[in-house]
């Protein structure tokens, strides 16, 4: 009888620990819903470029500040007025820049 109570207490106890590491876990995108955030494409209008951050103005008009570093693909030279598309990581980072519609320094 008492082995009995012990394996349940430990049934009990097992139970519980994997309900609190389901809970506690990440969830997982089940099919047909969105999944993480990837890179995504940005175009507008190039305001500002501040150090190594780009600042462009999308046609909604919502301003994106993007890092730009040795790692960022360049396709040219650019100022501000230009208008670019961006490939840009989920966390802001440049990974590509081209001129939109003509050469850099000319796409105004």
């Amino acid at each position: 009888m008492k082995g009995l109570l012990v394996l349940l207490g430990f049934a009990a106890i097992l139970s519980v620990g994997t309900a609190l590491l389901t809970y506690a876990a990440e969830p997982m995108a089940m099919p047909g819903e969105m999944a993480p955030p990837g890179p995504r494409i940005i175009t507008g209008d190039l305001l500002k470029i501040d150090g190594e951050f780009y600042v462009v103005k999308e046609a909604s008009g919502k301003e994106v500040r993007l890092h730009v570093d040795k790692s960022s693909k360049l396709e040219g030279t650019f100022q501000t007025g230009d208008k670019i598309e961006a490939e840009a990581s989920a966390q802001g980072h440049a990974l590509s820049i081209k001129p939109l519609g003509g050469a850099p320094g000319m796409a105004r």
